[in-house]
């Protein structure tokens, strides 16, 4: 499975659909998964790839990983869609489960002691793509509590009391982290010139 549908003009979902939209449909789609149905699944990779993936990026840092992250990520929902609760944020549980994903990946990576080197970009997107690749890059300069409560906020559209949760963390604490990571972004953007090369 390849994530490689970015929507028109490489930018996020469309405007005209609003969160609350995006997780009555993932309900939805979660509830029929629970049911057998197998179909509910492309609605909600139609739904959450991109979110998915920029979690699962943002964490893993290679591209190909994030890939093999989205893919467990929905393989993880098929599995355990039945121990979804209605009325809880659909959009937080797939997040947290591609954020364990992703997190396993790293640890086990980091066990087999095996280094993998994101192929160049030039090879992955083509240009009109970069400018969002680069911000992606500049998040490594974040520790990665931070770089993931970023990628929650920005490229997922949670907000900070959903992170929270996610990540076990006081609602406050979050905030000062996500300020934290803004005024470094801030800062090497400055210096570099707006994070161009």
């Amino acid at each position: 499975m390849r994530y490689t549908d970015r929507g028109e003009n490489g930018g996020g979902m469309s405007a005209v659909r609003d969160n609350k939209e995006i997780n009555d449909i993932c309900e939805r789609a979660i509830a029929a998964i629970a049911q057998g149905d197998k179909q509910a699944l492309g609605v909600l990779y139609d739904q959450m790839a991109r979110a998915v993936f920029s979690v699962a990026y943002g964490i893993t840092g290679v591209y190909q990983d994030a890939e093999d992250v989205l893919q467990n990520t929905m393989i993880g929902i098929a599995a355990h869609a039945c121990t979804y609760r209605q009325g809880s944020s659909p959009k937080a549980w797939i997040l947290a489960i591609a954020r364990n994903c992703a997190v396993d990946l790293v640890r086990r990576r980091q066990r087999e002691s095996a280094v993998q080197e994101p192929l160049p970009q030039e090879c992955l997107f083509d240009q009109s793509y970069l400018p969002r690749w680069e911000v992606i890059d500049m998040l490594r300069l974040l520790e990665p509590e931070e770089r993931q409560i970023v990628v929650f906020h920005l490229y997922a559209g949670l907000r900070h009391r959903e992170i929270a949760g996610m990540l076990q963390l006081s609602h406050a604490n979050v905030q000062k982290k996500y300020q934290r990571a803004l005024k470094k972004l801030r800062v090497y953007m400055k210096e570099t010139g707006g994070g161009r090369s």
